[in-house]
């Protein structure tokens, strides 16, 4: 049995000007998500991203697309 494909996707972070919040998005999968801080953000765009996965994985539809070139 082989080993799922690892997927790579950029992650870019920054500050909303206006609320101060941290910004945390997935522009090829058009997800994001922002919180009071890194770590915060980090963690719930990862589970955003697992959820978003899932799915893909439950409607038989590719996970590999919209994934950043190495």
């Amino acid at each position: 049995m082989s080993a799922p494909a690892a997927l790579q996707n950029r992650v870019v972070v920054s500050k909303d000007p206006e609320t101060g919040s941290v910004v945390a998005e997935i522009p090829t999968l058009q997800i994001a998500d922002f919180r009071a801080g890194v770590p915060e953000a980090l963690d719930r765009l990862q589970a955003m991203l697992t959820f978003h996965l899932e799915c893909l994985q439950g409607e038989r539809k590719p996970t590999s697309a919209g994934a950043d070139p190495e």
